[in-house]
């Protein structure tokens, strides 16, 4: 058979193939490239042995049943679990293809399906909350209302996979809990200061994921005195919980990587909130190759770790000669990403 002519059996699930097929290609630009923690590499690792696996079940029902099913258990026959998460994605799809969806199909049935369901106070961000729900299992920002994006394909093994990947049990419970993250968040960044004042005050610590944590972290650079306090007085009250301290950590650490300056500042003055001694290595890494703002910022969070800080601090000053500088003016940013 020739190239032009390969299938799976099935129209849908080669469309389905496809989908994960680039999802490959833009997983495999992301090995090699580095940056304290190599972050992005190892993620994508995670997701390419994801990928490996669809790719494993994409051949098993292409070789015993062509690619035709009438069912998404006959794919997946572990979903006959979460019998309410299975309705919902038959409900998605049309009945020749239990393969793929529209994301704007996905979001119809999630607008049909739970806003009713969503507490008064989360009723008027429903939106948002699906939007999110659907950018979490394509791992991708959509497009705005409107535009083509919305017809991007999510597929049955995405949408298992994401369950699967954060745990969920019951899908209701787990749109609740997103509808308070995006609360959260939404009231974080309203930029009215008695609001993120009153949010700090009264936010519950097992809301703080990791979008919650970046949010929290870039009021730490608040101009507002008021509200950058109350920012670091948060940060400073989760490392008094072993179980919050390693969740905010972690994310805290993944913020020395972002993209942006700011991001990378707000990083460094949160894992100082956390007195994140563990840190020292990456902070010693920015002091050496990154910009002046967040250099600067990586070094005041060494000197707030007490002596080994400042020992490791200026160790890094005596060897910072003779690095090159990955983020100075006129450097490729993008490769330390």
């Amino acid at each position: 058979m020739s190239p032009d002519h390969m299938s799976t059996g099935s129209e849908h699930l080669d469309r389905a193939l496809v989908v994960h097929l680039d999802n490959c290609s833009h997983l495999l630009l992301q090995l090699g490239t580095f940056g304290p923690l190599r972050c992005r590499e190892m993620y994508a690792l995670d997701k390419l042995l994801r990928e490996a696996r669809v790719l494993g079940l994409v051949c098993k029902v292409s070789e015993e049943k062509s690619g035709v099913v009438n069912s998404a258990e006959e794919v997946l026959p572990f979903l006959e679990s979460r019998p309410k998460a299975l309705a919902f994605w038959s409900q998605c799809t049309e009945s020749l293809n239990v393969y793929t969806t529209t994301a704007e199909r996905f979001l119809q049935s999630l607008r049909s399906v739970f806003s009713a369901r969503l507490h008064d106070q989360h009723a008027s961000r429903a939106d948002t909350v699906f939007v999110k729900l659907a950018e979490r299992v394509l791992e991708k920002r959509l497009p705005k209302r409107g535009r083509s994006g919305r017809q991007e394909l999510i597929t049955l093994f995405q949408y298992w996979s994401h369950l699967e990947e954060e745990g969920v049990s019951a899908l209701d419970t787990y749109i609740t809990e997103l509808a308070e993250q995006v609360s959260l968040i939404q009231s974080l960044q309203s930029g009215d200061q008695d609001t993120v004042l009153k949010t700090l005050k009264r936010v519950p610590e097992t809301q703080l994921q990791k979008e919650g944590l970046r949010a929290l972290s870039l009021l730490l650079l608040d101009k507002r005195i008021k509200v950058s306090n109350a920012a670091s007085a948060l940060l400073r009250s989760l490392a008094d919980s072993p179980r919050s301290r390693e969740r905010a950590l972690v994310s805290c650490l993944e913020l020395l990587e972002d993209e942006s300056v700011e991001t990378r500042v707000a990083g460094c003055k949160a894992l100082s909130c956390l007195k994140a001694k563990e840190s020292i290595d990456q902070l010693v890494y920015l002091c050496q190759t990154d910009k002046d703002d967040v250099r600067e910022a990586a070094k005041q969070a060494l000197l707030s770790f007490g002596e080994e800080g400042k020992l490791a601090q200026r160790h890094a000053e005596d060897s910072q000669d003779g690095l090159p500088r990955l983020f100075a003016p006129g450097s490729m940013a993008s490769t330390a990403f």
